[in-house]
């Protein structure tokens, strides 16, 4: 859904945290270098994936809809890019059905959206959150994948929450909700975390804090939020979506799929 407008109610203050909440021992589901947990932080349930980004044969994408301006469901992204683990992108209009953040994909800019912080991966794996200038076109050259969304959670290990600043102008930012974020560690492990519980952005960074991230957006959430682990949908969204972000485990099937995350109707660069 897209974020409308918004009355700014100030920066929110780093939280406290209980240190035997963020100690607890996760509950490792299954998988090799992309897995699945489940743990409660602060006794808030999440589910969590964690994908080695330091295993070169990992991928991570964006399949949106075929055509942008447009929806389709879960299941119709799921078939088109069959992918090991998937989760909530960005946010989109649910009038015009344009994802908000910019969209890259192989190295290709398909989506130009000029708003929030940026989850942005290299050709070698790296992890950046690069902040947008608001309606302003970046060179993204650098990196094979681009998923504007946000606001930023976390930033080096701190919280870090100015919605405002990043564009963001709906009062549903400050309310409780379920929410989605992606977050790497220092060790360069990404983490995809859905909460289902209704929580404040707050409770958010604090719950991708917990799990080890250092540096965190969030994602789009409530009716939308989903969570999609080998062939199996744990959190069915309650729309039709444009776009959801993707992980691989084998390099080759992404390179067998990469044709078709990408929109039919893609941005022209200016």
């Amino acid at each position: 859904m897209l974020l409308g407008s918004l009355l700014y109610q100030g920066c929110w203050e780093e939280p406290r945290f209980m240190a035997a909440h963020a100690a607890a021992t996760p509950k490792q589901i299954t998988g090799d270098s992309v897995r699945l947990h489940y743990r409660k932080v602060g006794g808030v349930p999440v589910r969590y994936i964690v994908a080695d980004l330091n295993n070169p044969y990992v991928r991570v994408s964006v399949v949106t809809a075929q055509q942008l301006g447009t929806d389709e469901s879960i299941w119709e992204l799921l078939a088109r890019s069959r992918p090991t683990a998937a989760v909530t992108g960005t946010y989109f209009s649910t009038s015009s059905k344009l994802p908000v953040g910019d969209i890259v994909i192989e190295g290709e800019r398909v989506h130009f959206g000029g708003v929030g912080t940026a989850l942005c991966i290299t050709y070698d794996n790296h992890v950046r959150f690069i902040r947008q200038k608001l309606h302003r076109q970046r060179d993204w050259s650098n990196y094979r994948l681009v998923l504007g969304a946000g606001p930023r959670l976390l930033q080096n290990g701190r919280v870090s929450l100015y919605p405002p600043g990043e564009g963001f102008r709906d009062r549903r930012v400050y309310a409780l909700g379920k929410r989605v974020a992606v977050g790497v560690t220092k060790h360069n492990k990404l983490i995809l975390a859905v909460v289902e519980q209704p929580i404040s952005l707050r409770r958010l960074a604090q719950v991708m804090r917990a799990l080890g991230a250092v540096d965190a957006i969030a994602l789009d959430g409530g009716g939308s939020s989903t969570l999609y682990y080998r062939r199996e949908v744990k959190v069915l969204p309650k729309r039709k979506l444009t776009n959801l972000l993707v992980i691989y485990e084998d390099h080759a099937e992404y390179e067998a799929r990469v044709a078709r995350l990408k929109p039919q109707n893609r941005f022209a660069k200016r």
